[in-house]
């Protein structure tokens, strides 16, 4: 999914949400509170394509937010499979599996190649 595509579903997602009201924003994504803000039980393998990341050293993260731990990192030359996407912090984050090193999390789209999952949550 292009990203002009993936930021129209997200606008709206929250469109659908208000019952057709724009509300106004304060933040892309409100700080998580605890260990439970960054998990998000959610997602599931609706995408199921290979992926990448578009750089080295990228966090796998247990939420879709530079606020949750890091599971570990995938490089350029690792294997992605790619499951769905979610808005979180400053944009689009996908959960992904690394088949490099077995761990699952969110990857913040824009590391990623072709911007992340099609699929979202």
């Amino acid at each position: 999914m292009r990203l002009r595509t993936k930021l129209a579903a997200v606008a709206l997602g929250a469109v659908a949400a208000t019952g057709g009201l724009i509300l106004p924003t304060t933040s892309a994504a409100a700080a998580p509170e605890g260990a439970a803000a960054c998990t998000h039980p959610g997602w599931s393998n609706k995408d199921g394509r290979g992926g990448g990341t578009n750089t080295n050293g990228v966090n796998i993260r247990s939420g879709p937010t530079t606020e949750c731990g890091s599971g570990g990192q995938a490089q350029a030359n690792h294997s992605l499979t790619l499951h769905c996407w979610v808005s979180g912090e400053n944009g689009t984050w996908s959960h992904v599996r690394d088949n490099t090193t077995g761990v699952s999390g969110w990857i913040k789209d824009s590391l990623l190649n072709d911007w992340g999952s099609n699929a979202q949550c």
